[in-house]
């Protein structure tokens, strides 16, 4: 388990985080096997965008707990909409048996923004006054 995800206390975002990257397992099968239809071959690389964000994040220190889950909550949000601008820019080149793939990460990627971002907007009530 990555370590931001064993600093979570909420069980519901811990529950969120955990699912979207084994979901995520499958999205880089199916980029492997996007790239492969079209006589590709995929290779390892790092989005230097998603690299500093989660560099950033895990610089700061947030001591109240609720405050510390919003934070990872907002992160892990800011870094959906990273990977929907990946997606987004990947499937205007794509076609073929290709797509299909690739749309389907793109709607678990929009689906997990919405889900951390109504954790995120349950837990802004949460925080003490």
């Amino acid at each position: 388990m990555p370590k931001l995800i064993g600093e979570v206390r909420d069980e519901e975002l811990r529950s969120a985080l955990e699912e979207h990257l084994a979901q995520t397992k499958e999205h880089v099968s199916r980029v492997e096997e996007a790239f492969r239809s079209v006589r590709a071959e995929p290779t390892a690389a790092r989005s230097a965008a998603l690299a500093a964000a989660l560099e950033q994040h895990g610089e700061q220190d947030v001591k109240e707990l609720t405050l510390r889950d919003l934070f990872h909550a907002t992160g892990a949000a800011r870094t959906e909409h990273l990977e929907l601008g990946l997606y987004d820019a990947v499937l205007l080149l794509a076609d073929g048996d290709a797509a299909p793939l690739l749309k389907q990460n793109r709607k678990d990627e929009e689906d997990a923004l919405k889900r951390v971002s109504k954790i995120a907007e349950r837990l802004t009530g949460e925080l003490p006054n």
